[in-house]
């Protein structure tokens, strides 16, 4: 894949970043079947939420950001939840949901995969999308990060307007970054999204921010293992999601540093990837391992069939500790 065969979406937020106690209030308007695409409903929407217009606006990019719905019905724009968004946060008959409030740090990585993470081909690329799939230092600020995506974009078809670029990237930042105060304890206000719970950016000063690589202690071994399953799937299909592969066999590598791959979006050290895979291989009970043979880093799953198994399969055990 090329950075130029994917489509722009620098825009939608309405440059405000995803917040707690939205993707609940948004799910209801889907499970109620009230549009979350139509003009005609704002207001309505406006009401039933709380929020300004702007903030409507808002939060619906983000519940198809967050790939929490599928379009069913692309000419009258209707969506529907996704089944890992109905297992996360809808209560159906006798099964609670897994998170309905997003109360563990779990429930945000697993986010935090399905938002960034990007397929091989017809990605849809933002600021933060091109960050963790396509960033390779440590240290950024607003204008290095501008300057960087665009040189990277200087072929693509489309041009990205240096105002929609400045909005996503201060969207970006608010998202992600963790702040510190003075004497280094945590900013509360830095956690107006859940997203900046993770640690993944630092803020260090009032222009420099910081984005190590790291083990990732607080990332559970569950939703390594979803994102593991889910990036090595989607490598074996074509653009037009053809199943083209039953290799048995990946490279560590590739875990580690291709585009979409688990190394990328949470930003994992070599060592981090490896102590998750070790991990790996006792929650699966051996069916996925890893090998290290003469400096040859591979990853086998011994699956029949990978196809075959629901990525979501191991979050229960997460979700019932």
């Amino acid at each position: 894949m090329t950075i130029e065969s994917s489509s722009l979406k620098f825009s939608g937020h309405q440059t405000f970043p995803v917040r707690y106690g939205w993707i609940y209030k948004i799910i209801q308007e889907v499970i109620n079947k009230n549009s979350i695409s139509s003009k005609e409903n704002i207001e309505n929407q406006m009401i039933s939420m709380g929020m300004g217009k702007n903030m409507v606006l808002s939060v619906r990019h983000w519940i198809k950001t967050l790939n929490l719905v599928t379009c069913t019905d692309k000419k009258a724009q209707e969506y529907e939840l996704t089944s890992l968004a109905k297992q996360l946060f809808i209560n159906e008959n006798s099964t609670p949901a897994y998170d309905e409030y997003i109360d563990k740090i779990g429930t945000i990585w697993l986010l935090h995969w399905l938002t960034q993470t990007i397929p091989s081909e017809n990605a849809e690329l933002n600021t933060a999308r091109w960050f963790f799939n396509y960033f390779n230092g440590i240290r950024s600020d607003k204008l290095q990060l501008a300057k960087d995506i665009n040189l990277s974009l200087n072929h693509h078809e489309k041009e990205l307007t240096e105002a929609t670029l400045k909005k996503d990237i201060d969207c970006f930042f608010q998202t992600y970054a963790t702040k510190y105060t003075n004497n280094t304890k945590l900013n509360e206000d830095s956690f107006t999204s859940p997203f900046a719970e993770l640690g993944l950016l630092i803020q260090v000063d009032s222009k420099q921010y910081l984005a190590e690589l790291s083990n990732r202690k607080s990332l559970p071994i569950e939703v390594f293992a979803y994102a593991i399953i889910s990036f090595i799937q989607e490598k074996h299909k074509d653009s037009e999601s053809h199943i083209i592969s039953y290799e048995k066999t990946i490279s560590f590598d590739s875990l580690l540093n291709d585009i979409g791959s688990p190394g990328k979006i949470f930003r994992l050290t070599a060592n981090g990837l490896s102590e998750k895979l070790d991990e790996l291989e006792i929650l699966t009970q051996g069916q996925i391992a890893w090998t290290d043979t003469q400096g040859l880093r591979q990853v086998q799953h011994n699956f029949e069939n990978l196809h075959s198994v629901a990525p979501e399969t191991y979050l229960h055990k997460y979700y019932q500790r």
